[in-house]
């Protein structure tokens, strides 16, 4: 925490379970809760250090297939301009192609029918290639924990557990 505060990089280890998370450069939160009677660690990473001036104003996109996540972001006070959910990742380039300029891209990790860890690997080669372009910020969100630091890797800028979205420093309030 004193390296943020400063300003300067850092790196962090933690652990979700067996699962090692490495934090470079951001935010890595942990605390217990209880979900479904049972004792879990929610894990979160974030390389924002608060919301832009264009915050409020954000075009969301997020691929989950359980939740309504703007349910979730209206009971954390989030402000967007403008929020669509696909149910599933069939065509998610494409959908990402209709949507336009998305600031914000929502990605839970268990999607059907590819996954939300496919579907970046399939954003990342779209940008690459100069068919999209790359999201403003892209957000991991899981079930499990252990499940962001996968999406981290492979490029998210943060990783939150689904029900803790809303915390993202990066939106408006």
């Amino acid at each position: 925490l004193l390296a943020r505060a400063l300003g300067q990089p850092f790196e962090a280890m933690a652990s979700v379970g067996s699962a090692p998370i490495q934090a470079v450069g951001g935010i890595l939160a942990r605390s217990a809760a209880r979900v479904r009677g049972t004792r879990a660690v929610r894990a979160s990473y974030s390389t924002s250090v608060g919301p832009s001036a264009d915050a409020k104003d954000y075009r969301v996109l997020a691929f989950e297939d359980s939740y309504n996540i703007k349910e979730m972001l209206r009971d954390a006070r989030v402000r967007y301009g403008h929020f669509e959910q696909r149910w599933n990742s069939e065509r998610c380039i494409d959908a990402i192609k209709e949507f336009g300029r998305v600031d914000v891209l929502m990605l839970d990790f268990y999607l059907p029918p590819v996954t939300g860890l496919q579907v970046l690997q399939q954003v990342n080669e779209a940008v690459a290639s100069g068919i999209i372009q790359r999201p403003k910020h892209i957000i991991g969100m899981s079930s499990v924990g252990s499940c962001n630091g996968r999406l981290i890797q492979e490029g998210a800028d943060a990783g939150f557990v689904k029900w803790d979205v809303g915390m993202w420093e990066g939106w408006a309030r």
